[in-house]
């Protein structure tokens, strides 16, 4: 391959992932349009490559300009938006079309602004919650389409950069204990140094404090020196006049020194001597008497003093004695001058005072400082030095008035220092850690994720439902964990799943058992799909076509609304079922009042003319076996209702069955002429049981009624018998007849529970109410068993029932016998339907919602209640006056009266205090309020099916203890 081959492919490789980039930025842009319903979209490219736009409006060349003064005025890298711009000042004098306007910027890999997304319209638009998040969102998804290859436009300008070898070296500074380490390295190091430079700096200070301590002392000796000095200036003044006199009197020296020394308030005396010690002149005060000191002892230890060029002076008690030597060419002559000790070291204090310093003179006989005599204890931190003109006795101290102490790091010093190393460590530490701001890349990257990855997954998974994007292969682009959650488990398996895919395989697994899509318009993008889990979740699903053959999902749970619907939707199934069921019975009841009513009416025709005796006899026979046949006909319908509220009773007399078939046959034999069945009745005449003629009676007729509405063109026979079963006699009806046809309900069931425990009949099984009706009948009477049986083409319906063999009563004796189901004790028969007969608690709905009722009466269809319903407070409080209710469910807030209010005159007036009243309201009861307020408990609306039955087993299991 040649140099210009490989160029060509390296060409054909970018020109093709540029086509690819431009098709994905030109699908987004479709389905951002359509996602909002805008009429304008567009994304421009600063690098001028990818630039696109969709416009669908008449006047382009306006729009075009309207949004170019709109990205003049987004100066900033933020979202904009302008919403109903019709009130803008701004465009209000030029701009009349875009009333809508949202613009968002685009980033590159290495964060720099490559370009723009906006989208307009010109109907007002306002977006609210999510909306601004999902407009992020597909910003979001156009740069991450744009970055995805960016290498192919970067390296058509640039050339590739150079690796940058430091990024090692970054990334191996920025590990934990790496930064650590230089962070406590250089902690220490800056610490270390800082005590150094506080520790030099202090001893400088020191040193400072002392070398001035010194100069002080120095330049305060040398005044010191030169009061000496001035002194002697006197004893020059003498020897000057010795010197330049060969002859002078005595006379004439006295007076010079008098002269000299009489001014001066510290001298007391004043003598001259010559060499030889001989007295040459003398003055002294006049209250001092100098002559009377000894002088020679005095000048003799001058002479031997070490130091000839000092003085030396003697002192008695205040007086000080100076004693100095001059040479002369005569010779050498002393002076002796005597003063006042004290005032003259005050009048030297004075002169040697020095701002910041105290000055101290200290003599073996007492210590001076500025205030005059003083006790050396104080002059501590102070130092000394002898005077070259005064007795080595003699030192000058000089004292600080501010403490000069040894460089020494204090407690202070060592926290700030601490607090100071602490922050060096902590900052170095942070600045290590944080290799974003070292290196480019790393910052580049968390700057990606912060504007690309982090507002694009959490704007889409903020959505409480499952929300997916396909393309034009029905393969998911986009999904947030709302629709991964929904398809786990198909999608652990297998994760590159098409739509279609995705479905098939859940319906195969038995994850989804319904999918239907509703039917939509020709020009409609929208499809509306229900799916139904196994699991009982039901998602609605908005299914919108996009331009390039993709569509957009939005799975919405509606499990809950599903399941009302459901419950409603079998509810009102139950009740038209139960409805048509009464209408059958009415008209089957209807008919067979047709064949008494026919005879009756025959009679009152025949009435009307005069009979004979023998005539009226028989026509009063009729008219009995009419009024039978009507008592036998009413007596189902009340009993109906007396099943329905638990006050059916047992009435126990003689039962001739034959003569009780008979008469059913006559009442039902209409029904079987029309349906050509010949009724035949196989029962010996004889046959007498002690039972309830009118319940047998009935059961009898309604059971031959669904007979023969399933049959045509047949006999059916009535056969009878007695059994003695483990010292129990049981009656056995057997109903026989061919051709009988499933084309009944009744029949259906019936055969369903042939062979079953009828007592637990009710409880287990979810029938018609005929039937219901049917078997709590026959449980009254002490069944025990439902047979149906075939054989060929005959049929076999057996009904087994407990029954006592009849007793034989006097003739004009009343043979009936009306005992309260709930009293009999005495015989098998009793027992049985003690057993058919148990309590029913009854329970008062209060609520002025009607579909309250419909759910709750669902909810507890099994749990043998009586449900008794009140739309309003005042009607329940007239209910409870008239009747007597175990639990009573009251809803708080009703017109006219509020639950509370019914509640409380319930309990005031009501003499049923066993009764159990509970809150049933949608507001939670955190601080037991309802139960404070006098309700004995409280359920939360709306109230779950097994809640609901769990606290109703509850408080009626607390009532009966």
């Amino acid at each position: 391959m040649n140099a210009s081959n490989i160029f060509t492919s390296h060409a054909n490789v970018a020109d093709t992932q540029t086509d690819e980039i431009s098709t994905e930025i030109k699908e987004t842009l479709t389905l951002l349009k359509q996602f909002y319903d805008v009429s304008i979209v567009k994304f421009i490219d600063f690098r001028e490559v990818y630039s696109k736009q969709l416009i669908t409006c008449s006047d382009k060349e306006s729009v075009e300009n309207e949004l170019l003064s709109y990205q003049k005025r987004c100066t900033q890298e933020k979202l904009y938006l302008f919403e109903d711009t019709f009130f803008d000042d701004v465009s209000n004098n030029t701009h009349k079309l875009i009333r809508f306007y949202a613009q968002y910027p685009i980033y590159s890999v290495t964060n720099k602004l490559i370009g723009v997304v906006l989208m307009a319209d010109l109907a007002p638009k306002t977006l609210i919650g999510s909306q601004k998040d999902q407009f992020i969102s597909f910003a979001q998804l156009l740069q991450t389409q744009l970055n995805k290859n960016s290498d192919s436009v970067s390296n058509q300008s640039t050339k590739p950069a150079k690796k940058n070898y430091g990024e090692k070296y970054i990334h191996v500074f920025s590990l934990a204990p790496v930064a650590f380490l230089i962070s406590l390295v250089l902690c220490s190091f800056t610490a270390l140094l800082l005590y150094t430079i506080e520790k030099k700096e202090l001893q400088s200070n020191y040193n400072q404090q002392t070398q001035q301590l010194r100069k002080t002392l120095f330049n305060a000796l040398e005044r010191f020196d030169n009061q000496g000095l001035y002194i002697s200036q006197k004893d020059l003044v003498i020897a000057g006049f010795l010197q330049s006199q060969n002859n002078y009197t005595k006379e004439q020296l006295n007076n010079l020194v008098q002269s000299q020394v009489s001014q001066n308030l510290t001298y007391k005396g004043y003598v001259v001597f010559d060499s030889e010690y001989n007295q040459l002149a003398l003055w002294s005060k006049n209250n001092f008497d100098l002559a009377a000191y000894g002088f020679t002892n005095w000048l003799e230890k001058f002479n031997k003093r070490a130091n000839k060029q000092a003085v030396e002076v003697f002192t008695v008690a205040d007086t000080a004695f100076l004693i100095s030597e001059m040479k002369i060419k005569q010779g050498s002559i002393y002076t002796l001058t005597a003063f006042d000790l004290s005032k003259f070291l005050k009048a030297v204090i004075g002169k040697l005072n020095t701002e910041n310093y105290n000055v101290f003179i200290a003599t073996p006989q007492f210590t001076l400082g500025k205030q005059g005599e003083v006790n050396p204890s104080i002059i501590k931190n102070s130092i000394s030095a002898l005077s070259s003109r005064f007795p080595p006795t003699w030192r000058l101290h000089v004292q600080p008035m501010n403490k000069i102490v040894r460089p020494q790091i204090t407690k202070y010093s060592l926290i700030r220092l601490g607090l100071i190393s602490f922050c060096v460590f902590a900052f170095v530490y942070y600045f290590l850690r944080l290799p974003r701001r070292l290196h480019s890349e790393i910052k580049q990257k968390n700057q990606l994720i912060l504007n690309r990855e982090e507002l694009f997954s959490s704007s889409l998974d903020a959505l409480p439902h499952g929300f997916a994007i396909f393309n034009s292969h029905e393969f998911p682009v986009i999904t947030n964990n709302a629709f991964n959650l929904l398809f786990a488990q198909v999608n652990k398996q297998n994760s590159q799943l098409s739509y279609s895919q995705l479905i098939s395989i859940a319906q195969q697994h038995n994850i989804i058992n319904h999918y239907h899509e509703h039917h939509k318009l020709d020009d409609d993008r929208n499809q509306l799909i229900d799916i139904g889990f196994t699991d009982g979740k039901w998602i609605t699903v908005l299914q919108r076509h996009t331009d390039f053959n993709g569509f957009v999902c939005y799975f919405r749970d509606d499990t809950e609304a599903h399941q009302k619907e459901c419950l409603l939707a079998d509810v009102l199934e139950k009740s038209k079922q139960t409805n048509q069921l009464k209408e059958k019975f009415v008209t089957r009841l209807s008919r067979q009042l047709k064949t008494p009513l026919s005879s009756l009416k025959s009679l009152v025709e025949i009435s009307k003319d005069p009979i004979s005796f023998n005539e009226f006899k028989n026509n009063v026979g009729n008219i009995s076996d009419a009024c039978d046949q009507l008592e036998s006909v009413i007596q189902q319908l009340v009993n109906i209702n007396k099943s329905e509220i638990g006050k059916l009773k047992l009435q126990a007399k003689n039962v001739n069955l034959n003569q009780m078939i008979n008469n059913n046959m006559s009442i039902l034999a209409k029904e079987a002429e029309n349906k050509r069945i010949v009724l035949k009745n196989n029962i010996t005449p004889e046959l007498t049981v002690a039972s309830d003629e009118k319940l047998i009676s009935q059961l009898v007729i309604q059971l031959v009624t669904e007979v023969l509405d399933s049959s045509n063109n047949t006999t059916l026979s009535i056969n009878a018998q007695i059994k003695n079963e483990s010292k129990r006699n049981y009656l056995y009806l057997d109903f026989s007849l061919s051709n009988l046809i499933d084309n009944s309900n009744f029949i259906t069931e019936l055969k369903s529970i042939s062979g079953d425990d009828i007592t637990r009949f009710i409880d287990d099984k979810d029938v018609s109410l005929e039937l219901k009706f049917f078997i709590s009948i026959f449980k009254m009477l002490g069944g025990k068993a439902i047979t149906v049986s075939s054989n060929a083409n005959k049929s076999t319906i057996s009904l087994s029932m407990l029954v006592n063999i009849a007793t034989k009563q006097g003739k004009g004796k009343d043979n009936d016998q009306e005992v309260p189901s709930s009293s009999l004790t005495n015989t098998d028969l009793v027992k049985a339907s003690l057993v058919t007969n148990k309590h029913q608690n009854t329970l008062l709905l209060v609520d002025d919602d009607p579909l309250v009722e419909i759910v709750i009466r669902a909810m507890l269809k099994n749990e043998n209640i009586k449900i008794d319903y009140a739309r309003s407070a005042i009607e329940a409080m007239l209910m409870v006056s008239q009747n007597s209710y175990d639990i009573i469910l009251m809803d708080i807030v009703m017109p006219e009266l509020s639950g509370t209010d019914a509640m409380l005159k319930i309990k005031k007036h009501s003499d049923n205090l066993k009764t159990k009243i509970i809150a049933h309201t949608s507001t939670p009861d955190t601080d037991l309020k309802y139960v404070n307020q006098g309700f004995d408990d409280m359920l939360l609306k709306p109230v779950k099916q097994g809640v609901l039955i769990n606290q109703i087993t509850r408080i009626l299991k607390d009532k009966s203890l």
